[in-house]
């Protein structure tokens, strides 16, 4: 009977660690190598992730920022992401969150940037809310979700 439990113990937490695989760190090889260095010169720290070895996540930190940049197997860049400070912002999008959530102040700030374009998730706090906006570079902004603090 114990080893029958033993048995299936581990069955379950095999099956469970295939279906809820978490991304390891791991090398890539040289043509995302290559493209990785042609595109993000001066990159430190550098860390690769995969999870399925199709798609590579690369995190690391360039002119004191935190990017993470996704690229296929063959090298091809597909997304960049990374924290900005407010003053990084386009005066577009500054403006228009300044004058409709003047109240409330930024505390995060992530540029997403994929096939030419770029959108920004901006999280504003206000006294009794957290506000997570989805934004343009023109100045265009829609509510992502508002969530009341406890």
């Amino acid at each position: 009977m114990k080893k029958l439990i033993l048995l299936m113990s581990a069955a379950l937490l095999l099956t469970a660690g295939a279906l809820f695989a978490n991304p390891y760190e791991t090398k890539v090889n040289s043509k995302i190598e290559h493209s990785f260095s042609e595109t993000f010169a001066g990159a430190s720290e550098v860390k690769w992730y995969t999870d399925d070895n199709k798609t590579f996540t690369a995190k690391f930190n360039m002119r004191s920022s935190k990017v993470t940049a996704f690229f296929d197997d063959a090298g091809t860049l597909l997304a960049t992401s990374r924290y900005l400070e407010p003053e990084q912002l386009p005066l577009a999008l500054t403006s228009r969150i300044n004058k409709r959530y003047a109240k409330d102040s930024i505390y995060c700030i992530v540029e997403y940037a994929a096939n030419g374009n770029i959108v920004y998730f901006i999280t504003l706090e206000g006294k009794d809310t957290w506000t997570v906006l989805k934004a343009d570079g023109s100045g265009s902004t829609s509510v992502q979700s508002r969530l009341k603090k406890a």
